[in-house]
């Protein structure tokens, strides 16, 4: 796993042990996604796809190390490239800190990422596979945060790469462009929690923030249940709110439930 210096957004390695590598989410600056495939390299491993927990700017990045590969992503619809650029506008006009990192470091456009044909788990009835030659790897599909987004269970290990759910950094930040933002948010956090009782799950690796163990996990499951309650209700005392940039997120999210 890598940090990157934009929203403390992870990248991940699910890594074969004949070096057969699943790079997850590579971002977010040029020189990180650069950075995340010279370190594949020197290690001798081979990527041999993308995935793409969904379609949001920071996550559908390309680059060196990582260009010409397969990328992949669960079904839904996903933004298109003039979306992408609007929403990274958006944020970083918003954001001083953000603008300054992307002025200083620039990306690469996002690449083309398409639905990645289910394959049914075999010891897992329901359930579906990532078809790619490493480890076994179960596809989670939900529509919390964006209509595409897509968890990965990575089984022999039992780590859960989940995109932007259960961070210890930001409170759940819901599809706005949802019907029901709130309730499909909660079924997603449902959804994640049957995959790490189905797979025994014991690490979680969100899209933002640190990775925690199963009791960490246990307990960010509960501070988003909690948090989109006290959303519904109007109030709330989450600490993750001490950051500015949550804090505003969270004001937006409040005026769109209750205007």
């Amino acid at each position: 796993m890598a940090t990157s210096a934009v929203y403390a957004t992870t990248s991940s390695l699910v890594v074969g042990d004949d070096g057969t590598t699943l790079v997850v989410d590579p971002g977010v600056t040029a020189g990180e996604v650069a950075g995340l495939g010279a370190a594949v390299v020197r290690r001798g491993w081979r990527p041999v796809a993308v995935w793409s927990t969904h379609g949001h700017w920071d996550h559908v990045l390309d680059g060196h190390g990582v260009r010409g590969l397969p990328r992949w992503r669960a079904g839904g619809p996903v933004a298109h490239e003039s979306r992408w650029v609007e929403e990274r506008s958006r944020e970083r006009d918003d954001d001083a800190a953000l603008a300054a990192v992307l002025a200083a470091h620039p990306q690469d456009a996002p690449a083309d990422v398409v639905p990645v044909p289910p394959v049914p788990f075999p010891h897992a009835p329901g359930t579906d596979r990532l078809d790619w030659p490493g480890p076994e790897v179960a596809v989670v599909p939900h529509a919390a945060h964006a209509p595409d987004h897509g968890a990965l269970v990575v089984v022999h290990a039992g780590v859960l790469l989940c995109g932007d759910m259960l961070s210890d950094r930001e409170v759940p930040l819901l599809d706005d462009a949802s019907a029901d933002p709130v309730g499909d948010y909660r079924d997603g956090l449902e959804l994640l929690a049957a995959a790490v009782e189905q797979f025994g799950v014991s690490v979680v690796v969100p899209g933002h923030g640190s990775p925690g163990d199963r009791d960490e996990l246990d307990r960010r499951l509960d501070a988003d249940r909690t948090y989109l309650d006290d959303l519904v209700t109007g109030r709330s005392d989450d600490p993750r709110l001490a950051d500015p940039w949550v804090a505003d997120a969270h004001a937006a999210q409040l005026a769109a439930l209750h205007r």
